[in-house]
């Protein structure tokens, strides 16, 4: 009540309460004092005789009476367990999963030899009313029906997928049952993967905007047919292509091709589709790519804008494809400077992937070519990439970025029809394109040569790194060359000196031609079946990772005994530097380069760099013959230098020796004779 109230206290008071002690020990406790009076700070325990304290347990998870009895926890936990069996045997597919789920242990534990009929006995027992479609759902039973799909015979795994089909598209979204639908695109024939494509049409859209769903999508639209790509596409184009498809309409200008007057609204539904994608970070999908990059060609150049700052912080989701590659171009091409700058930040984290990305390099270049700021270039792009420069040289994406920053435009590096590509970029920029190149290169000549002269060894390990540092060497000038060829030529004039033999890369981009997994399956499915009547004895038990082996083709995994001992690293094959026919051809490169500079350090370095020793080597090898030959004619003031390491008594001998044809046009350019 308010009369009560404590009154309030006066200046006096307050001045008086200063001399004494703010804490008494043992002092009783006030009479309203809601802590207690033995001492103890804080609120009474929880059993003490507050208003809270009811002396029974709360009812939520895990409560305990509040006595002082001990509790039994095992049979707590028991009583748990019974409730939880309880509430699941309530369920109508309770018993008929629970039979299911014995055969599926069966079938993960034995041989192969009858899992056809396991199987079997599961579809009988599933095959009841819409207990397949329920079971898919489930964290545990998705696994049965994962199993069956793998492990079942042709004709059942068609009659099994038909009869999840109807429930393609909610178990596209399922956290579990995705699974089955992956399981239906390995090991589905043909003409199930056909219907399952057909099955999820009218729901592209919506799926495509689903977290789970988005990357089943993806895989679906890289392995579908041109017609179905097309028909996938034309559901984002608005909602009369979700029901009914036209085969007239190949890309989203065909939709209003003979009726201009309704581009605006598909215009709008197509942005209204991506943006909601957007929305959702869902953009690495090569569905989604196909459709943006349309849009961007088919849209006004006013509307565009507001799309592109959508996507500016997704462009590095967009470089995972060739259409995403495109459409993140012109987004970068007609972004406002603005927007360039954020694009810039974005990829900066992720600059490394881009450069070594089949399609991301292609975006790194168009921004190398179109950016006037060639300071702002050099410290956004290669600053960054500086520190991973070997890594970029030793791969194949990665060298023609270190290229084009070196050699931009370079026929010997690049293909004509890529260079053009690139060169439309030019376009949106306002500095002159050698003035622009020349910038960018005075930049990073001194840095890239610092890095070469550190570890020389590294830019002379292979062909094709090789024929990189010839094209640094062919632009660099200066300090810088003569820097770099200083610490190049004792790498070459090593009498060890060796390089590994790569493989070309049109050999290790060789796609792998489409294999049949079902004649894959039947084919091991005999080869077991033939061994055992050989044997005439049942074969050890062996894993379910060996089952999962000899399921897809590929022989089960061997003993400790019988495995090979890991190496700590394995050795790439080697060749003789110097006999190696690609760096062959990278050191007569690097010689003729040698002749656009003002001097000539890398042949007086080797001539000075060649010991009587190596020397033994090279007049014994053709190749290296060759070389020297190159060496001279490039650099007529050498020949006497040359002459006169070969002329030695013992090198004059060894060299007129020699039937190969290197050996005898050394010897007469030389003008050597016995």
């Amino acid at each position: 009540m308010l009369n009560a109230a404590k009154p309030r206290q006066t200046a006096k008071t307050e001045k008086n309460d200063t001399k004494r002690p703010l804490f008494k020990k043992n002092a009783p406790a006030k009479p309203g004092n809601k802590f207690k009076a033995n001492g103890k700070r804080g609120f009474e325990g929880k059993n003490s005789s507050n208003k809270f304290a009811t002396g029974k347990p709360h009812p939520g998870k895990g409560a305990t009476p509040a006595t002082d009895e001990k509790q039994d926890w095992t049979k707590f936990k028991q009583e748990k367990k019974d409730l939880k069996l309880k509430r699941k045997s309530t369920r109508d597919t309770y018993e008929i999963t629970q039979e299911v789920k014995k055969i599926y242990e069966q079938v993960k534990c034995r041989r192969t030899q009858n899992k056809d009929e396991l199987v079997q006995q599961m579809y009988k027992i599933l095959n009841v009313g819409d207990t397949i479609s329920k079971v898919a759902k489930a964290h545990d039973t998705a696994r049965v029906l994962q199993c069956m799909l793998k492990h079942a015979t042709p004709a059942l795994r068609i009659e099994l997928s038909d009869k999840l089909m109807p429930h393609a598209v909610d178990m596209c979204q399922s956290k579990y049952a995705h699974f089955c639908v992956q399981r239906m695109l390995k090991y589905g024939a043909p003409a199930t993967k056909s219907k399952l494509v057909d099955g999820l049409m009218g729901n592209i859209v919506r799926l495509s905007s689903h977290n789970i769903a988005s990357k089943i999508l993806d895989h679906i639209y890289l392995n579908a047919s041109e017609k179905q790509r097309r028909y996938m596409r034309q559901e984002f184009y608005s909602d009369l292509y979700k029901k009914s498809k036209d085969d007239g309409v190949h890309t989203l200008s065909d939709t209003y091709k003979e009726a201009a007057n309704m581009k605006a609204s598909i215009m709008g539904a197509v942005k209204a589709n991506l943006e909601h994608i957007a929305n959702k970070n869902l953009v690495d999908n090569s569905l989604v790519h196909a459709v943006i990059l349309e849009f961007m060609q088919a849209t006004d150049e006013e509307k565009l804008e507001e799309t592109m700052s959508a996507l500016s912080p997704l462009i590095p989701h967009m470089l995972t494809t060739k259409d995403g590659t495109e459409a993140a171009i012109i987004c970068f091409y007609k972004s406002t400077p603005k927007n360039r700058r954020a694009i810039l930040k974005n990829i900066k984290e992720h600059l490394l992937k881009i450069a070594l990305h089949e399609h991301g390099h292609v975006f790194l270049i168009a921004l190398l070519n179109a950016l006037d700021d060639t300071k702002a270039t050099k410290k956004a792009i290669y600053d960054n990439l500086h520190g991973d420069l070997k890594a970029l040289v030793a791969n194949q994406y990665g060298r023609r970025v270190v290229q084009w920053l070196v050699a931009p435009g370079d026929t010997t590096c690049f293909h004509p029809d890529f260079i053009k590509t690139i060169e439309e970029g030019l376009a949106f920029g306002k500095k002159d394109k050698q003035a622009r190149r020349k910038e960018i290169l005075e930049q990073i000549e001194e840095p890239i040569a610092m890095t070469i002269a550190e570890d020389a060894g590294f830019w002379l390990s292979n062909s094709h790194i090789g024929l990189v540092t010839a094209d640094i060497l062919n632009h660099i000038t200066g300090e810088n060359y003569e820097k770099a060829v200083a610490a190049l030529a004792p790498v070459i004039t090593q009498a060890d000196w060796r390089v590994s033999a790569v493989p070309s890369e049109s050999a290790q981009n060789k796609k792998r031609k489409p294999q049949d997994v079902e004649a894959i399956i039947d084919a091991a499915t005999r080869e077991r079946r033939t061994k055992k009547q050989l044997n005439g004895a049942a074969p050890p038990p062996v894993s379910s990772d060996e089952e999962s082996d000899a399921e897809e083709g590929t022989p089960a995994k061997k003993s400790k005994e019988d495995q090979p001992q890991p190496k700590v690293e394995e050795e790439l094959p080697s060749v003789v530097g110097i006999e190696e026919a690609g760096m062959h051809h990278v050191l007569k490169k690097l010689i003729k380069n040698d002749q656009k500079h003002e001097t000539h350090p890398l042949g007086a370095h080797l001539l000075q760099q060649l010991s009587s020793d190596v020397l033994k080597i090279w007049l014994g090898i053709n190749r290296a013959c060759y070389v020297l030959v190159k060496l001279v004619e490039e650099s007529p003031t050498l020949l006497s230098t040359c002459r006169d390491l070969v002329g030695e008594q013992e090198l004059l001998q060894l060299l007129l020796a020699q039937k190969t044809s290197g050996a005898k046009l050394l010897a007469s350019k030389l003008n050597l004779k016995q």
